[in-house]
């Protein structure tokens, strides 16, 4: 159901769901569009006075997102085309050879090098995406081992995969399973994601106290959590 909020001499447009839920929540996707998940009996004109008294919130949070949004590199898998590694833009040389069996990927002189024997845009991709997968599993492995004295509880698995809206998260059994994009950031925003993750072994939350044990281990982490919210939007292919 589509509906409108009054925001001073504007208007603001959003989508209503109703779910079987206690509370209200309110949403805004990377294109700025606002999703209002609702209680099933919650009045419209309740959900209504709602937006309009988070109006400004939300107003802010769209010019926040049409400023990142503004900041975002535009990539395309073609020879010297750019893609992020360990925070910095390297270009993509891509070497075609129809006698290979295989796509390869590695990072030589500063340059992401691709040796291919199809052109397929989607085939490379996966190559690429299989690369920074074994490359992000690869320095956690070894961030994991110089942190871990820091703490009593030990990781268990590490994984890589597909996680859109986290960096990583970690289970119950002290599993951490990272986005496969975080080796295109800065080696030490990585180390600043594997401390947080690693911290949530002590406290499942991000409370004052989990805050405090962070900034306890790396007192600069804030500078490190703000550029991955700077900079998150160009992690990818």
């Amino acid at each position: 159901m589509e509906l409108e909020a009054r925001y001073k001499e504007g208007i603001i447009k959003f989508t209503l769901i109703r779910r079987k839920r206690k509370t209200l929540c309110i949403k805004i996707d990377e294109c700025g569009k606002v999703t209002i998940i609702s209680p099933l009996k919650t009045s419209k004109e309740y959900i209504i006075k709602t937006v309009e008294k988070k109006a400004t919130w939300i107003v802010n949070k769209q010019k926040y997102i049409r400023e990142i949004s503004s900041k975002l590199i535009k990539r395309d898998v073609v020879e010297g085309g750019s893609f992020m590694y360990l925070g910095n833009e390297y270009p993509l040389n891509i070497i075609f050879d129809e006698k290979l069996n295989n796509i390869t990927v590695t990072f030589e002189e500063k340059r992401i090098l691709v040796k291919t024997y199809t052109m397929d845009k989607e085939k490379i991709k996966l190559s690429l995406e299989k690369w920074y997968k074994e490359k992000t599993l690869e320095l956690a492995t070894k961030i994991i081992i110089r942190y871990e004295k820091n703490f009593d509880d030990k990781v268990g698995n590490i994984k890589a995969k597909e996680q859109k809206r986290r960096w990583a998260s970690c289970t119950g059994k002290n599993d951490i399973l990272f986005n496969w994009r975080c080796s295109m950031a800065r080696i030490d925003v990585l180390e600043y994601i594997v401390v947080h993750e690693m911290c949530h072994f002590e406290f499942r939350n991000h409370s004052k106290d989990f805050w405090n044990r962070v900034g306890e281990i790396m007192p600069d982490y804030k500078e490190k959590h703000n550029w991955l919210r700077e900079n998150g939007m160009n992690l990818y292919l």
